[in-house]
């Protein structure tokens, strides 16, 4: 990902957290509501795709071998085999 397409995700990010915290905390307008709805599903939109070419990018410095990212929920060292 490039400086500027990672600035821009975090703008992004950030504006999503706003969308939502506003959506839960204030009694809004069901126009309002609906601007709101449609702003963040473009920001989660753009973020969703800005991290899969940032996975499919580390699958290729890794020669097509795919990282696992979830966290384990049993403790476990996840470098384990």
């Amino acid at each position: 990902m490039s400086d500027e397409s990672e600035n821009f995700f975090e703008k992004n990010m950030e504006r999503l957290q706003e969308i939502v915290s506003a959506m839960e905390s204030v009694d809004l307008p069901l126009e309002k509501g609906m601007a709101l709805y449609r702003e963040g599903v473009k920001c989660s939109r753009f973020c969703r795709e800005q991290l899969e070419k940032a996975k499919h990018e580390i699958a290729v410095m890794q020669d097509g071998e795919m990282w696992k990212f979830t966290a384990p929920d049993d403790g476990a060292d996840p470098h384990a085999q």
